[in-house]
């Protein structure tokens, strides 16, 4: 294609004037970036660091999600080491335990709110300002302050039974039922998403993606679900949130990155083409459009 010295390319144009980008997008996605690797630098902290072997009750492998869907004393033992937390410093491996345990659910009220905003922005953003999905909005804002109330709970139920001079029945109830009642709502909000997913006309993802996203997170919440009855399945449905927010961070941002990466460059007609050619000054000659009639 042959243009005029200075003037902007169809695809310059198209790359710039992008109509399916935007601040609620890009901010969405950078919020989806932070939140995963703040899990990740969580998960791994807890992984290297607690010292017993990963085999808690239900069949639970995550220490942290044992210990808030301990339902009794025994429970809690299994992952703590100790019926008196407060006083195991003659024992290495469970004071370390505690430590670790202790230090994530300090994290944990960090990742909290990040975790929860980006169910929020996320469902919002593909929801849009159509009145149609004006319920879907309320919904999921509720029930995002709703999770992370609930969730801020359990960490204080996690801290008071880490400082706990002797385990007793309450001590397992104040963590369990703020964390059954989190995961609840959690799942609510999934399928929250996924209702916005399947029935949205939004243009930032194809009808197929849109459609198969859905899928998936209908899939999380139900799994989640199951797992107040079977908590080894919240373990699955949490593994199934990660790989969907990995997906939605390459969807998100995807288009970002690609803008950058192909950027036009406005050509510019000179006449001395050769001789910048010769000092590695210039790498492409663009010709002026012919004169009319030729």
């Amino acid at each position: 294609m042959v243009h005029e010295a200075g003037q902007t390319t169809t695809h310059d144009k198209d790359i710039s004037l992008h109509p399916h980008l935007s601040w609620g997008r890009l901010l969405t996605g950078l919020l989806a970036v932070v939140m995963a690797v703040a899990g990740m630098v969580i998960g791994r902290q807890v992984k290297s660091r607690y010292p017993f072997e990963h085999n808690f009750h239900d069949k639970i492998d995550s220490p942290i999600l044992a210990l808030e869907l301990s339902a009794s004393n025994d429970d809690l033992q299994e992952v703590l080491h100790t019926e008196n937390p407060a006083q195991a410093n003659s024992d290495p491996g469970v004071r370390k335990a505690i430590a670790c345990l202790r230090t994530s659910t300090y994290e944990d009220f960090f990742f909290i709110p990040l975790y929860t905003s980006f169910l929020w922005a996320f469902a919002v953003l593909l929801a849009g300002p159509d009145r149609r999905y004006a319920a879907y909005r309320r919904a999921i804002t509720g029930v995002a302050i709703l999770v992370a109330a609930l969730d801020c709970a359990e960490n204080f139920g996690i801290l008071r039974a880490l400082d706990a001079s002797i385990l007793g029945p309450s001590t397992a109830q104040a963590i369990c039922w703020p964390s059954r009642c989190k995961w609840s709502l959690f799942a609510a909000a999934l399928l929250i998403t996924a209702g916005i997913l399947v029935r949205s006309s939004n243009l930032f993802y194809s009808l197929a993606t849109r459609r198969l996203l859905g899928l998936g997170y209908g899939a999380a919440a139900i799994l989640m679900w199951i797992g107040l009855e079977r908590p080894r399945f919240i373990e699955l449905a949490t593994n199934m949130f990660a790989v969907l927010t990995i997906i939605n961070i390459v969807a998100l941002l995807g288009p970002y990155i690609e803008k950058e990466l192909l950027r036009a460059r406005r050509p510019e007609y000179v006449d001395d083409f050769c001789d910048r050619k010769a000092r590695m000054q210039a790498d492409v000659a663009v010709f002026p459009s012919a004169p009319s009639g030729a």
